[in-house]
């Protein structure tokens, strides 16, 4: 049977992705995230099979929730030590987190579990292999210290899939969209 590595996400505006790009400069041995691949993840189911799949986005298809607004703010590393990825944050929403904890309720009914660590949204802007430069990834941060966009709307939220390539990063396709028009 075949099976789908699946993930729930918005997918920023043209004008935000345009921004995030502007930046993914001037740090060696980064490996910048396509624009095609930015996003906020609502939450990663793994791999899920053709049937549970199918259960899945017939439960986020249920999700009623009101579209609402989001800006990005500030720049930081997932990685304590050795530093694995730069991103940019998300501003506190309410509306942001009610659909996380939909998407993740929507989840457990298809019979899928989310990760437990605590939900921290953010847009991956670079990931890193070994031994990254700690002292450019600090630059980096410290250059983009005033990082903000304008407030974009978010009308919907998307089912991707990725793909491993023998070759460069991962393939992501969008196997759904949800609206969000409101309860």
């Amino acid at each position: 049977m075949e099976t789908y590595r699946l993930f729930a996400a918005i997918r920023p505006t043209e004008n935000i992705i345009r921004d995030l790009t502007k930046i993914q400069k001037g740090v060696a041995g980064a490996r910048w995230s396509d624009p095609e691949k930015l996003h906020v993840t609502l939450g990663f189911f793994g791999d899920v099979d053709g049937e549970t799949a199918e259960i899945l986005d017939t439960e986020l298809a249920k999700i009623r929730q009101s579209s609402f607004e989001l800006s990005l703010t500030g720049i930081g590393h997932f990685g304590r030590s050795e530093p694995r990825s730069i991103w940019a944050g998300v501003d506190a929403s309410e509306s942001l987190s009610h659909l996380h904890k939909s998407v993740k309720t929507a989840a457990l009914r298809a019979g899928l579990e989310l990760e437990r660590r605590e939900y921290t949204p953010h847009v991956t802007l670079a990931y890193f292999g070994a031994n990254p430069d700690v002292t450019r990834i600090a630059k980096f941060k410290h250059r983009q210290s005033g990082f903000k966009t304008r407030p974009f709307l978010v009308d919907q939220f998307l089912l991707y899939s990725s793909w491993r390539r023998k070759s460069g990063g991962n393939l992501y396709k969008v196997e759904a969209s949800y609206p969000l028009l409101g309860a």
